[in-house]
């Protein structure tokens, strides 16, 4: 399942962090230790073996990293898991490597080099993002630390919120399917159950489908008093039965009516504006000016925490709701 991650923005991300330099030297593979807090947690066994035949066939093209443990002679790994099991499912004895000082591992470098290669699962990222968030970094910290954007990286924070029957989706869906289907499950929570509990995965157009329709049906059962709690039954005045030709509607009854009809349309609140730009879905701000001018839109992404603008010619209207 391909992840949504930019490749560009994870190097330029990655400039920030100290690179080995020299040379790589040759380490006896039983010295390494894996390092037990990387973010990685799973390996697919059919890669490994694909792996370990190039191994095999052509060695270990890229050193691996590794740091100084506090033990001598021991070494623990930063970047380069795979690389170091199958050069040990193809029998080598001895690896390259480039070799930091002792230290605590760098999470971030460990996270990027992972990402950079594809590596990780959905539930690996959002726990990766989950224990930074623990640690008291905030979602911009993270953010910026990783060369991604805000939404991306709450959206993967989201995953800790998610009932279980959710997250269990990421298995074979995108985190963006499984992020709308949350946003659609915080307002009606039992229409989504009963389709996730129908359907294995989604694709990203569909959940997007599937969530648009639950909440346009939502608010409308709403607006006509259904299911809303507390809510009662509508009382309308109890009018005379009266005859045109005896009570006729004068011209200033008809000039009043009308005023209070356009009054009414005035008071009545502005539309939501959903739309899509770059792949992301979020609001238009209606009532906030761009201060680029009438060619800019400013817009609130969904699982942004601030408000963007944008070139109004970037952006795609998807559905206008009414309360």
């Amino acid at each position: 399942m391909a992840l949504d991650l930019s490749f560009k923005q994870l190097i330029d991300a990655a400039e920030d962090v100290a690179a080995p330099i020299g040379q790589p030297i040759s380490i006896s593979i039983d010295h390494i230790d894996e390092d037990p807090g990387q973010p990685r947690r799973s390996f697919d066994e059919q890669k490994l073996d694909e792996l370990a035949e190039s191994v095999l066939q052509h060695g270990v093209l890229q050193p691996i990293v590794l740091r100084q443990a506090t033990d001598a002679g021991r070494y623990v790994i930063v970047m380069g898991a795979r690389r170091y099991r199958a050069a040990k499912r193809a029998g080598l004895r001895d690896i390259p490597a480039f070799v930091h000082a002792a230290g605590s591992a760098d999470r971030y470098v460990q996270m990027i080099e992972n990402i950079q290669r594809d590596d990780l699962n959905a539930p690996e990222i959002a726990a990766f993002i989950a224990d930074r968030l623990e640690q008291g970094d905030n979602q911009a910290d993270i953010s910026r630390k990783l060369g991604k954007p805000k939404d991306w990286v709450s959206r993967y924070a989201s995953v800790q919120s998610m009932p279980e029957f959710l997250r269990s989706k990421l298995a074979g869906s995108s985190i963006r399917a499984v992020y709308e289907l949350y946003q659609a499950w915080r307002e009606q929570p039992n229409p989504v159950e009963a389709i996730c509990a129908a359907q294995e995965s989604f694709t990203d157009a569909h959940a997007r489908q599937l969530a648009r329709k639950i909440r346009t049906e939502g608010r409308g059962s709403y607006a006509d008093g259904e299911d809303t709690p507390g809510a009662q039954p509508e009382r309308r005045p109890r009018v005379a039965s009266r005859s045109t030709e005896t009570d006729p509607v004068t011209p200033s009854a008809e000039k009043r009516s009308n005023s209070s009809v356009h009054r009414n349309e005035r008071m009545s609140p502005s539309p939501t504006i959903r739309v899509r730009h770059q792949d992301r879905t979020g609001c238009l701000l209606v009532n906030r000016p761009a201060p680029q001018g009438s060619r800019h839109a400013v817009l609130l992404m969904d699982g942004a925490d601030e408000a963007e603008e944008v070139p109004a010619s970037t952006i795609t209207i998807e559905e206008i709701l009414f309360a």
